[in-house]
């Protein structure tokens, strides 16, 4: 089951939940509270890719993108930080 992340516009609050995919997102409320104020956050994921790397093919670099503005965003918040 995937992790969902929240934010309650009544107490402010951020929040994560272990829901199944066939929960319906739109009925989950606040942990904290109980308003159904709750809007889903973007989360961040990691994935491990198994392998070897190719021989000859060099890790991407900033000066490989067309748009390096893009890595000028500030950090993500992660709930630890709360």
């Amino acid at each position: 089951m995937p992790l969902y992340e929240y934010h309650c516009e009544d107490c402010q609050a951020d929040f994560t939940l272990l829901q199944s995919l066939s929960t319906n997102k739109e009925e989950t409320t606040c942990e904290h509270c109980g308003s159904s104020s709750v809007n889903p956050q973007m989360s961040s994921c990691v994935g491990k890719v198994q392998g070897a790397p190719r021989k000859g093919v060099k890790p991407a670099t900033i000066d490989d993108y067309p748009n390096k503005t893009i890595f000028n965003l500030p950090k993500p918040r992660h709930i630890s930080e709360i």
